[in-house]
């Protein structure tokens, strides 16, 4: 019996450029082409190469790729994952060739681009791949026999490679970004989606130039753009509010994933600064979609009240989270293993939260009328209601899994590490765990 083909929306009509690789999702480990090393850089040229046709023909044949476990094990425990974002419609897989595994460029709709690793912040979910702040942090840090033991993967700068010599340094130069810019404009017409991560895209020298060359593309006034970005960067909003003005839509997803009590702690930012920017980007520009990102660890659980209070105060048009799945010791169902009921019960404080806020806007409609999520069509604000979705699915995933001790005690381990390395207090800032004589406390009254 043959097996039903996994299709795959961005298997079949995507482009990732990653840490001196290409594939074609943001997930998708497996490294389809070199650029690196073959100095090979056009779409147009690796599209069609060995590996992209393998991959597209495993899915297609019903068997999972190695690089997609991270789909296939949130489809296994029914959640939902990154290859259903999107569906591929049946008379588009005419553009794809079940022999061969090839794919006509009329199909290419998606492209993501990553420029490097530089980034003014080093949040504690991230590495040294992903963060030149995390570069810095461990730049004379030696990992000892407890970070190998507890598989403490940040620490040794094992993070997404297959061996800690591994080289996924990032470095896309202005140059090579044109190249690769000027043949999306010459052969795939129907671009529609051109992502950007990070690194911290407001923070490199590639990003506004790159937007004012895609200005050029012949579907550009069809094109949506959407960036992740700290949005914590010195940058100048009315140039960045100019460069998104020709596309047909704009998303920024700002990665926050903290409040008032954890940011500065987590994410190494400052607050105060994030709110400005955002103040003064919507003075200019009052059409992008600005959502938060709520990307939830094990840290995210412990603060989850303050977090999603302090996310309202923020004029935003959504609200929405994803699920920190590894290093598996932040993995957020860590804390179920001895605080199941205070994880329970502090998220149901927290959508009587989402719910109070929701009464006192409408208890002064004159004033909240006027902020950015409000629909009046269909007389709600959409990052209320996005947010109760966002914690349902955080609800769904956390309350239904259960960790290991051993990742639990890694958690432990990895908390006195940082703060060692990152030179703060986790007592500091949390207020309802403690670390106590190297164990992880509930503090009952708060």
């Amino acid at each position: 019996m043959s097996k039903e083909p996994i299709v795959c929306y961005y298997a079949l009509g995507a482009i990732n450029y990653k840490n001196g690789y290409v594939t074609s999702c943001p997930q998708q480990s497996d490294q389809l082409h070199l650029y690196k090393d073959t100095k090979i850089l056009k779409p147009s040229e690796i599209i069609n190469s060995e590996n992209f046709k393998k991959h597209r023909k495993e899915l297609m044949s019903g068997t999972w790729s190695q690089g997609c476990h991270l789909c296939k094990e949130a489809e296994e425990i029914g959640a939902k994952s990154m290859r259903q974002d999107f569906a591929i419609k049946d008379d588009e897989l005419k553009h794809y060739n079940h022999e061969t595994g090839e794919i006509d460029f009329a199909l290419v709709k998606h492209v993501e681009l990553r420029f490097s690793n530089a980034c003014n912040m080093a949040c504690l979910h991230c590495s040294d791949v992903y963060s030149s702040g995390w570069m810095s942090k461990l730049k004379n840090y030696v990992p000892d026999k407890d970070d190998w033991d507890k598989k403490l993967v940040q620490l040794t700068r094992t993070f997404h490679k297959s061996s800690q010599n591994e080289d996924l340094s990032i470095s896309i130069s202005i140059e090579e970004m044109e190249v690769i810019v000027d043949d999306l404009i010459l052969n795939f017409p129907n671009l529609k989606r051109v992502d950007f991560a990070g690194g911290e895209v407001l923070y490199q020298k590639q990003f506004f130039p790159c937007l004012k060359k895609l200005a050029d593309h012949p579907n550009i006034k069809n094109m949506g753009i959407s960036f992740h970005t700290n949005f914590n960067a010195k940058f100048d909003p009315e140039e960045l509010a100019r460069l998104l003005k020709p596309f047909k839509k704009a998303n920024i997803s700002m990665s926050l994933d903290a409040g008032t009590n954890i940011y500065s702690y987590f994410r190494t930012g400052d607050w105060e600064v994030l709110k400005k920017n955002i103040e003064k980007f919507r003075s200019v520009d009052n059409t992008t979609i600005m959502a938060i990102k709520c990307t939830t660890s094990v840290y995210q659980i412990m603060d989850l009240e303050n977090i999603f209070k302090s996310f309202f105060t923020l004029d935003v048009d959504r609200i929405d989270s994803a699920i920190v799945y590894t290093p598996r010791y932040l993995n957020p169902a860590v804390l179920n293993l001895y605080f199941k009921d205070y994880v329970y019960e502090d998220i149901q404080k927290t959508y009587k939260i989402i719910s109070e806020e929701n009464i006192r806007r409408r208890a002064n409609m004159e004033l909240n009328s006027k902020r950015r999520s409000w629909n009046q069509l269909e007389n709600r604000f959409t990052d209320i209601s996005s947010a109760v979705t966002a914690l349902k699915d955080i609800e769904k995933f956390v309350l239904n899994h259960q960790r290991s001790e051993s990742e639990y005690n890694s958690f432990i381990a990895y908390i006195e590490k940082t703060d060692k390395i990152w030179q703060r207090n986790f007592n500091d800032y949390m207020k309802k765990y403690k670390i106590i004589n190297g164990k992880l406390e509930r503090i009952r009254h708060a």
